[in-house]
């Protein structure tokens, strides 16, 4: 019952990042313009930020949501092997699932801190302007658990040679 709990959020999760937050970039390129400047808590200005900008916003945007499916495809496939699954799938398995942390750690924190800036690129003056980006707020943790899955899953992988060495020995 929790697996299919744990698979229907991963799905509704991503699919309404995919269109709550890749909507606002592709909204802003389109010319509505007012949610990408309330995504970054902004005042609203009079026109869009530069085309270049968005679409780099756009693509760190669907490059970090892309690890985070990819960290729940990890996550989706060990909850599908069940108990009996052996070391090597594990491994694989809880590699993705570090490497989709750390990649939507790595794309949370560029959209956070350095997309902010290139959305104002255009503008004369950032009077009131509040550029807040904090390194070490709560998602942190996807950076710490992501370095950590990453070395349990090397464990993991030696874990199933030594088991496939004696299976051979045997």
């Amino acid at each position: 019952m929790l697996n299919l709990f744990a698979k229907i959020a991963m799905t509704v999760s991503l699919l309404y990042y995919f269109l709550a937050i890749g909507g606002i970039w592709l909204g802003a390129i389109m010319g509505w313009h007012n949610e990408i400047w309330d995504l970054y808590d902004f005042p609203l200005q009079d026109s869009s930020p530069p085309l270049w900008s968005l679409v780099v916003g756009l693509l760190v945007t669907l490059g970090a949501l892309a690890s985070l499916a990819v960290a729940y495809v990890g996550v989706w496939r060990i909850l599908s092997g069940g108990p009996g699954q052996d070391f090597r799938k594990l491994a694989d398995n809880l590699k993705r699932l570090g490497l989709g942390l750390l990649g939507f750690w790595l794309g949370y924190n560029l959209l956070s801190g350095g997309v902010q800036y290139l959305i104002v690129a255009g503008l004369e003056n950032t009077d009131g302007f509040d550029f807040a980006w904090d390194p070490l707020d709560i998602d942190i943790l996807f950076f710490i658990v992501g370095v950590a899955v990453l070395a349990i899953s090397r464990t993991l992988g030696r874990a199933w040679e030594a088991e496939d060495e004696v299976q051979h020995f045997l």
